[in-house]
């Protein structure tokens, strides 16, 4: 397996997790009378502890290329969690700003790690 693969395997783990993060503030934030502190307080750490591994991901990669599977990623993961857990809806603006991020994203990696 190519260093790159190894990177991009560990950013969808970190993606992943990174959600579960994102998934636990938005239901504290959910709760009445600030009940969700507990969800709150979890989710604060699994997005800290996913900041250490981007860290050592960002210390092998540009910037660029790591900056855009994080924001693409997290987007997408964004979009399948509003849409599959929380029953939120998305418009048509946002179909089309997802689809624009995955087409900068295959740029971004064509050309962006040469």
């Amino acid at each position: 397996m190519s260093q790159f693969a190894k990177i991009l395997l560990c950013s969808v783990v970190l993606l992943s997790v990174t959600i579960l993060g994102d998934f636990c503030v938005k239901k504290a934030a959910t709760l009445k009378d600030y009940s969700g502190w507990k969800l709150l307080l979890a989710g604060g750490a699994i997005n800290f502890v996913c900041a250490i591994g981007w860290f050592w991901i960002y210390r092998s990669q540009k910037f660029i290329t790591v900056g855009g599977i994080l924001s693409i990623g997290l987007l997408a993961l964004s979009v399948l969690v509003s849409q599959f857990v929380f029953r939120e809806k998305i418009s048509n603006w946002e179909i089309t700003g997802v689809v624009l991020g995955f087409i900068s994203l295959l740029i971004l990696l064509k050309n962006g790690n040469g």
